[in-house]
């Protein structure tokens, strides 16, 4: 750390970001989001993509620096145009917003192909949701199903939850309901509320199957604890549900359920 920090006041930019590093994260050093941020702008400053792409996090979150979505996004556009995949993400998500900068659907959708094609999984679910929107791009089913395609390979949750959607209604998609809970269970395993509401609805509606309906309980009742859809589901559900089974589904958890 007495070397990093020596170098790092000879002006080493590797060194700057490298201590901005240790600084943010405790690496070596006790944790000091204020010294990060210094190190991180010191870095910055001399043009390092990743200290801008942290630095805007930083004020993102007002953590070691007063708060601003607008310096936040200042950052964001300094590494993005450094060619940085998730700043560009980020840049592209604050244009689609209009969080720290004035709203333009189309220059969100700009920034998020040139993340996407960099194979940045986050953004790819993003081009996805604008082109099922038809926000920034013409309205296209199919090529939103194949950016969310991309991402789900790579584990976004919220692009195989989106193809899981797809499956069940048909839009983008043929419908395939095994299609649909093999998404929805890859979703649900990385505990997005969202799969595990889906997944949990669809055992809740599978007929003549007591195990379904513990399945349906377990997933529920953890989609619950955030989704107030998920509920209103799992009450509906308890009433179908004898005593015991209820007891059964309690002591099971959605891992169990998943493996």
């Amino acid at each position: 750390m007495q070397i990093l920090l020596q170098r790092a006041r000879q002006n080493d930019i590797q060194a700057q970001f490298y201590l901005g590093n240790a600084y943010a994260n405790g690496l070596g050093i006790a944790s000091n989001p204020e010294q990060a941020a210094y190190w991180y702008k010191k870095a910055a400053e001399q043009g390092k993509p990743g200290a801008q792409y942290n630095l805007g996090l930083l004020y993102a979150s007002g953590k070691g620096v007063p708060q601003s979505d607008e310096l936040a996004v200042h950052w964001y556009g300094k590494a993005a145009e450094n060619d940085l995949p998730n700043a560009q993400n980020n840049l592209g998500t604050a244009y689609y917003t209009g969080k720290g900068i004035h709203q333009d659907y189309q220059k969100a959708v700009y920034w998020w192909k040139k993340s996407a094609h960099q194979g940045y999984a986050e953004a790819q679910y993003n081009l996805g949701v604008a082109y099922y929107n038809g926000k920034g791009v013409l309205q296209n089913d199919l090529t939103a199903i194949q950016w969310f395609r991309k991402a789900a390979d790579t584990g976004n949750a919220k692009a195989q939850y989106s193809l899981g959607f797809a499956s069940l209604t048909g839009k983008g998609a043929s419908r395939n309901l095994q299609q649909a809970v093999h998404w929805f269970r890859r979703a649900a395993r990385q505990g997005l509320p969202e799969a595990l509401y889906a997944l949990g609805t669809l055992y809740a509606n599978t007929p003549n199957n007591p195990d379904s309906k513990i399945a349906a309980y377990v997933l529920l009742n953890r989609a619950a604890q955030i989704q107030t859809e998920a509920e209103e589901a799992l009450k509906t559900l308890e009433n179908e549900m004898t005593p015991e089974q209820i007891a059964q589904a309690r002591s099971l958890t959605p891992e169990e359920i998943l493996h």
